[in-house]
């Protein structure tokens, strides 16, 4: 045992640390920390997702093109595309960061399950970027008020998708440099929903001029399909980009982030309490996926505090992959296949298939437009576990 090592068995053994905390065995503090830092599995704040983002080599792409838009040498539509949990929401509400910090026009927005809802969220975000930025006066606001208004009360069936996108385009452009950030267009489930709002995306790319970016996150899956459906928009996107896994050495300093800030010591290993090595298997059982990377980093570390392992090892991460697997086996529907416990079971992708199925009391339903697309499972096989290495119990 190294003296870092007995430096470390010191400070958080039961009893008093340096900095004065009573030391309990069963708490976060055993381990130096003020309390869990992966419950929250998405940075959802600008704070947090400024404070934990892990650059990846598209985010090299991403600062390029948003750096032309914002310098209003160019325009473009850009979809950011991934299953869940690989940072798509992370990678717009930075856009969106980004584009406050510039003193530029920023409008974010969940993608509801319908169109219509989806562009009265669009109309009350506008309105509600404007008077951020100052747009809005007490007797007079800007020329594209009115009209985006108006997209409050539209109804079924009642709307121009083509008019609302030119109304919602002539906004940004008056407005430029401006970044538009549609979250999670995958929402948009059906059919005809999804046919309707991409004619309004298809409307906006024609209409938008340099200094304005409209940057869409999606399943992969789910955009593939939408884009065959709708050829004409295919030709409208001017990048799709596709988020990696994380590296290890990404996985690494993601967890490392996280553990920071919750310190109550500080001059520790970063990666303290977990070893290189556990945070390399976590990674390889996530299969990069940094959700679940976290998902299985909060598992680990409220087993090694229910344990009373020193260190959280390889040895203490094979024991909750084995333990999630158990437990999935065990508690699996044999007609369904799903698992009622854990990290949530991955979507899966159905045939592309066309066929409506009927409901109680009503008219045949619409089949979704594209079921979500393949992920990585989140739990490994047994094959795929770390291999069993000593470990040390405090």
């Amino acid at each position: 045992m190294n003296s870092t090592e007995n430096d470390w068995r010191s400070t958080f053994a039961a009893g008093s640390c340096r900095s004065g905390w009573t030391v309990t065995a069963r708490s976060f503090d055993r381990y130096g920390l003020t309390s869990n830092p992966f419950l929250d599995l998405a940075s959802e704040n600008l704070e947090d997702v400024e404070l934990f983002h892990v650059n990846l080599k598209i985010d090299e792409t991403l600062r390029t093109l948003k750096d032309d838009v914002l310098d209003r040498e160019n325009r473009a539509l850009v979809a950011i595309v991934g299953p869940l949990g690989s940072g798509k929401t992370e990678r717009l509400r930075l856009a969106d960061s980004e584009a406050r910090q510039r003193k530029a026009f920023s409008v974010y927005v969940d993608v509801a399950e319908r169109a219509t809802t989806t562009l009265q969220n669009l109309s009350k975000a506008f309105e509600d970027a404007a008077r951020a930025a100052g747009l809005l006066k007490t007797f007079s606001g800007p020329k594209w008020l009115g009209k985006v208004h108006a997209l409050r009360k539209v109804k079924e069936g009642s709307y121009d998708p083509g008019a609302a996108g030119k109304n919602l385009a002539a906004a940004l452009n008056e407005s430029a440099p401006s970044f538009l950030l549609l979250n999670d267009l995958h929402n948009l489930a059906q059919q005809s929903e999804a046919l309707a709002f991409s004619k309004v995306l298809q409307e906006m790319a024609d209409e938008i001029r340099p200094g304005v970016l409209i940057l869409v996150g999606s399943y992969s899956g789910y955009f593939d399909r939408l884009l065959s459906a709708r050829p004409v928009l295919a030709t409208r996107v001017n990048r799709t980009i596709t988020l990696p896994g994380l590296s290890d050495e990404q996985a690494c300093l993601m967890l490392a982030k996280k553990l920071l800030s919750k310190r109550l010591v500080e001059n520790l290993d970063p990666f303290y309490p977990f070893t290189k090595d556990a945070i390399l298997s976590l990674n390889h059982a996530a299969m990069g996926n940094p959700r679940r990377l976290l998902s299985l980093a909060d598992l680990a570390l409220q087993h090694g505090i229910d344990h009373r392992a020193y260190r959280i090892d390889r040895d203490v991460v094979r024991a909750v992959l084995v333990a999630q697997v158990t437990t999935s086996k065990s508690v699996t529907s044999p007609r369904t296949g799903s698992s009622r416990v854990g990290i949530p079971p991955p979507e899966r992708v159905s045939p592309s298939t066309s066929r409506s199925t009927p409901s109680s009391g009503g008219p045949p339903q619409a089949e979704p437009l594209a079921a979500l697309p393949n992920e990585p499972a989140d739990l490994p096989s047994e094959s795929t576990l770390p291999a069993v290495q000593k470990v040390s119990r405090g």
